[in-house]
C-alpha cells in the first residue's frame, strides 16, 4: 500500500493556509480604523489550533497562508509582508509546540492546568511574541513611526490575545474528542432556548448598549449556563456568536463600545473579551475536574461494593468447603475461624504490600491461604523465584484475589474435588502467571463480562502495564497474566 503521509500532510497545510488566508481577509474587510487595524485578529488562533491539533508538520502551511496574506495586502511590498510573515509563522508554532511537549496539553480544555498552560502560554506568549516583533518590522519598514511603537504594539497584541482567547478554544474544542467522563447533559430543548436567548440578549445589547456600557456584562450569567449544561463547546460557540455580534457592531458604530474614541472603545471591548473567555475557560476546567472527581467516586464506590460482595461471598464459601473436611462441629468451628482470620491477614498484607517488593509466591501464599483447604491438591502453587516491585504488589494481589473469589462462587472452589494450579515463570523480562481450574462445572463460551473480569483485564492493562489471556475450557478457566517485571 502507497505511503499516504506525503499527501496527507501536503493536503493538511493547504487547509490550514486557506483558513488563514481566509480568516485574514474577512476580518480586514471590517476594519476599526485605518485599512488594516482589526478588532480581534483570527488567523493566529486558528495557527495555534492547528500547531496544537497536527503538530510541526502545519508550519510550512502556515507561513503559506501569513505570506500569501500579507502580500495581497502589500502587493508592492512583497520582502516585508514575507518577514512578517516570518514572525505571524514563529509564535504561533512556538507556543503550540510548548504547549504540547511541555505542559502535556489536552485540546478538550477540561482541565485546569490546560486552561492556565493556554492562558499563560497560548494566549500571552503569543501575543507578546507576535506583537513585538510585528510592530518591530512595521517601523523598521517605515510603515509607522518609531514614537507610534507602544501605541502600534498594543493594537497588535490587542487582536492576537483576543483572536487566541475567543476562537482559539472554539476551534480547538469542537476539533478535539471530548472526554466522555465530562458530562453535558444540556436536552435539545434546552439548546434551542441557549440559542434563541444569546440572539435576544446581543440585539438587545446593541440596541441599549450606547446608553449603558455596562450591559454586556449580563452574557455572564447566559454563559454560566451554557458552560454547566452544555460544556465548553456550547460556551465557546456562544462566546464567539456575540463576540462576532460585538466587534461588527462596533465596527459599523453601533453597541456598548462606540460612546467613546476609538482607542478607549478598543480597549474596553478587549477587556470585556479577556474577563469573558478567561472566566469561561476557568469554569471549564473546574466543570472538567469536577465531573473527573464525581467519576472517580462513582468508580470506588463501585469497587467498595463488589469488594464487599466477594468479601462476602467468599466467607460463604469457605462456611461451606470447612463444613465438608470438618471432623465433628469443633473441628469445623476451628477451621472457619482459622479461615476467616486468613482473610483479615490477607486484607492487611494487601493494605501494607506498597511497601516493598515481594516474592511472586509470598504473593500467591497470601492471597490464596483463605481459600486453602486440607485437600492437598486443591491449590497447587509453584515457580521461579522472582521478585516483584512494590508498586506491582498491589494490584497483582487484587488480580489473584478476584480470579480466588470467582473460583470460590462459580469455578473450580465452588465444587468439591475442584482444583487450582497456580504457575509462574520469568522470562524476557516479563513474568508469565498461569492459573488453570479443574473438576469444577463446565463452560461452554465466553461469558459476558462482568465486573470482576473487566477489573482482573483493567488492573493488569494499566496498573501493571501487562496482558491478560483468558480461556474458557470445558473443564474450568485458564487465565494467563503476562506482566513486566520492571
Amino acid at each position: 500500500m502507497p505511503n499516504r503521509r506525503p499527501t496527507r500532510a501536503i493536503l493538511l497545510n493547504l487547509v490550514v493556509a486557506v483558513a488563514y488566508f481566509v480568516t485574514g481577509w474577512l476580518g480586514l474587510q471590517l476594519p476599526y480604523y485605518g485599512e488594516h487595524v482589526t478588532l480581534v485578529w483570527v488567523p493566529t488562533a486558528v495557527a495555534l489550533a492547528a500547531i496544537i491539533l497536527a503538530g510541526p508538520t502545519v508550519i510550512p502551511g502556515i507561513f503559506l497562508g501569513g505570506s500569501s496574506l500579507n502580500i495581497a495586502l502589500e502587493p508592492d511590498l512583497p520582502g516585508p509582508a514575507t518577514v512578517i510573515a516570518i514572525g505571524n509563522t514563529l509564535a504561533p508554532s512556538l507556543t503550540g509546540i510548548v504547549l504540547v511537549r511541555w505542559y502535556a496539553f489536552r485540546p478538550q480544555l477540561d482541565r485546569l492546568r490546560d486552561t492556565f498552560a493556554y492562558l499563560g502560554v497560548g494566549v500571552l506568549g503569543t501575543g507578546l511574541i507576535t506583537a513585538t516583533l510585528g510592530a518591530l518590522w512595521l517601523c523598521a519598514f517605515g510603515d509607522a513611526p518609531w514614537g507610534d511603537y507602544p501605541t502600534v504594539w498594543l493594537t497588535w497584541f490587542g487582536g492576537e490575545a483576543a483572536g487566541s482567547l475567543i476562537v482559539g478554544p472554539l476551534v480547538l474544542t469542537w476539533l478535539s474528542a471530548p472526554d466522555p467522563i465530562v458530562s453535558h447533559p444540556a436536552t435539545p430543548v434546552e439548546r434551542i432556548a441557549m440559542a434563541v436567548s444569546v440572539a435576544v440578549v446581543s440585539a438587545i445589547v446593541l440596541a441599549y448598549g450606547e446608553h449603558l456600557v455596562s450591559l454586556p456584562y449580563a452574557f455572564i450569567f447566559l454563559f454560566a449556563w451554557v458552560l454547566l449544561r452544555a460544556g465548553l463547546r456550547g460556551a465557546f460557540l456562544a462566546v464567539g456568536a456575540v463576540a462576532l455580534t460585538l466587534v461588527v457592531g462596533t465596527a459599523l458604530g453601533v453597541g456598548p463600545f462606540i460612546a467613546q474614541s476609538p482607542q478607549a472603545g478598543m480597549l474596553s471591548l478587549w477587556m470585556f473579551l479577556a474577563a469573558v473567555g478567561s472566566a469561561i475557560l476557568t469554569g471549564g476546567g473546574l466543570v472538567g475536574e469536577r465531573d473527573r472527581a464525581l467519576h472517580h467516586q462513582r468508580r470506588v464506590l463501585a469497587e467498595l461494593d463488589h469488594r464487599v460482595k466477594n468479601t462476602l461471598a467468599t466467607i460463604v464459601a469457605l462456611v461451606e468447603r470447612s463444613g465438608d473436611d470438618a471432623v465433628d462441629i469443633d473441628d469445623f468451628r476451628a477451621r472457619l475461624i482459622g479461615r476467616v482470620r486468613a482473610i483479615a491477614h490477607t486484607h492487611e498484607g494487601l493494605a501494607g504490600s506498597n511497601s516493598g517488593p515481594m516474592k511472586v509466591g509470598d504473593i500467591v501464599t497470601m492471597t490464596l491461604r483463605p481459600f486453602d483447604s486440607a485437600e492437598s491438591d486443591r491449590l497447587l502453587a509453584s515457580g521461579d523465584a522472582v521478585t516483584l516491585k512494590a508498586p506491582k504488589v498491589a494490584p497483582l494481589t487484587m488480580v489473584l484475589h478476584e480470579l480466588a473469589t470467582n473460583a470460590a462462587k462459580y469455578g473450580a472452589w465452588s465444587r468439591k474435588g475442584g482444583r487450582v494450579a497456580v504457575e509462574w515463570a520469568c522470562s524476557n523480562g516479563a513474568l508469565h502467571l498461569s492459573w488453570r481450574e479443574s473438576g469444577g462445572p463446565a463452560l461452554s463460551a465466553r461469558p459476558i463480562p462482568g465486573y470482576g473480569l473487566r477489573l482482573i483485564e483493567g488492573t493488569v492493562g494499566h496498573e501493571l502495564g501487562g496482558s491478560t489471556e483468558l480461556e474458557f475450557r470445558g473443564d474450568g478457566l485458564v487465565c494467563t497474566l503476562h506482566i513486566p517485571t520492571g
